[in-house]
Order: structure tokens, then C-alpha cells, then sequence
């Protein structure tokens, strides 16, 4: 099993406009209900890898901006940073997913699969379409788009409604970001 994501090139573009220029672009508008982003110790060595603090900082102020105390209730679909295979089950619980220590057992058990309370990375995330490096995080934001538009293909998940993208740039950086996206 692959551990990290191969590289791979890729572009992508996200339109954003009012809600009065949304809704003559498209009959399907995606809305930004909150964005976060922080970053965490510069120094390589003062830095917690046991924790995503990044995550969790821009998780908060994401949640803030949106409204949601409670994620796991709030949340539909989420696309989140897995350049490295640790990485999903960091970012599960810095998100406020599940407790410490929780993610990766509550990951074998299926909590993350695609016919679960919380469907992650269905899109195959970074592990399965590649490492796009600094156009990581807008992959994950185009996946919640294509399924809150319905628009997924064979991988939709159906009755999604709210989703959240998480991004993390990568070493040496420690920054990342959260966005909720809503339908």
C-alpha cells in the first residue's frame, strides 16, 4: 500500500462571485459558509508532529464563520489533506471528527467509507489522484463541488448538503486551511 502520494499535474480554477453574478453563471451555485487557514511553528523542531495544530486553528475559525459546534452533525462530505497516508486519521481528529487517538480505529471500522455518517475522500483523495502540490487544497474544494452539485459521477454520495475541505501545503511549511462549502 502507498503511504504518499505521487506527484501528479493538474490545474484547477474556482470562480467566485456575489450571489447577484452567482446566480446568472449557474443554476447550481456553491456557497462559502466559512474559511480558515493558519499555520503553524516555522521551526521544524519545535513543531508537534503528533498534532495538526494548523487544522485545527483553521478548523475553528471555518466552524466560527459557519456556525457549527458540532461537525460531525453540521458536516455531509469532507475532502481532506492525505499526501501522506497519517495524515487523514491527523486531520480527522484536528477537525473535531472523532477524539484523539479515535481516528484510526473508527477508520478500520468504516466511520470514513463512502455509505457512512461521514464520507471521506471519495474522490480518492491525493493517496489515489496524485499529489498536485500547491493545487492540493482546490482539488478537494472541486470534489465538494461536484457533489453538492450532484455532479460526482460514479462516486456521488447521495444527500450531501454541507462539506468541508481541508488543505495542509506540506514540509517544510506547516500551514493549511479549511473551507465549509454548502449547496
Amino acid at each position: 500500500m502507498r503511504e504518499s502520494a505521487e506527484h501528479a499535474d493538474g490545474a484547477i480554477v474556482i470562480v467566485l462571485a456575489s450571489e447577484e453574478a452567482a446566480s446568472t453563471l449557474t443554476d447550481k451555485p456553491i456557497w462559502i459558509l466559512g474559511a480558515g487557514w493558519s499555520n503553524d511553528s516555522p521551526a521544524l523542531e519545535n513543531r508537534d508532529w503528533a498534532r495538526s495544530f494548523y487544522a485545527e486553528e483553521s478548523a475553528r475559525m471555518a466552524y466560527r464563520q459557519a456556525g457549527i459546534s458540532n461537525p460531525l452533525e453540521a458536516i455531509d462530505i469532507a475532502e481532506i489533506d492525505d499526501t501522506y497516508a497519517y495524515k487523514e486519521i491527523q486531520a480527522l481528529e484536528a477537525l473535531g471528527f472523532c477524539r484523539k487517538g479515535e481516528a484510526g480505529l473508527l477508520t478500520m471500522e468504516g466511520f470514513t467509507s463512502p455509505d457512512s455518517g461521514l464520507p471521506v475522500n471519495v474522490s480518492g483523495g491525493s493517496l489515489g489522484m496524485g499529489n498536485l502540490l500547491e493545487a492540493n487544497g482546490l482539488a478537494r474544494a472541486y470534489e465538494l463541488v461536484l457533489q453538492l452539485r450532484g455532479d460526482a459521477g460514479t462516486h456521488q454520495v447521495d444527500g450531501v448538503n454541507v462539506g468541508l475541505a481541508q488543505s495542509w501545503r506540506g514540509v517544510p511549511s506547516n500551514s493549511g486551511a479549511v473551507l465549509i462549502l454548502a449547496s
